[in-house]
């Protein structure tokens, strides 16, 4: 394994795991785990979310396959794909932490685990 680097913006030194030998080589591959992980546990809720709403009766594949937002729906939309690009890019310059959850803008916090 490589070495370490201090963290560009750690308030505590701190070391940046380095696996490459070319810092920006580990950025990218870290900017494609956090992708690869966000994406996996969206594409769990959303698939959970269907089935609960299939069972339900409440709507099925095709009404969501031809969903259109309103404009409010659309604002929203955009608003959360902006977080979700400006975390995945805070990677390229060393201030993505942790993306387990807590401080992840992304992530609501879990009631009964603090915030």
């Amino acid at each position: 394994m490589a070495a370490t680097s201090p963290s560009k913006t750690a308030k505590r030194e701190e070391h940046e795991l380095q696996l490459f030998e070319d810092p920006s080589t580990d950025r990218m591959a870290q900017m494609l785990l956090v992708m690869a992980a966000e994406m996996h546990v969206l594409r769990d809720r959303v698939k959970c979310m269907e089935f609960v709403l299939a069972e339900r009766g409440i709507v099925d594949a095709d009404q969501l396959d031809q969903f259109t937002p309103t404009p409010d729906q659309a604002k929203v939309l955009q608003h959360e794909r902006d977080a979700f690009v400006a975390h995945l890019f805070e990677v390229m310059d060393g201030r993505a932490k942790s993306t387990s959850g807590r401080g992840n803008p992304l992530v609501p916090p879990t009631p009964g685990h603090g915030t």
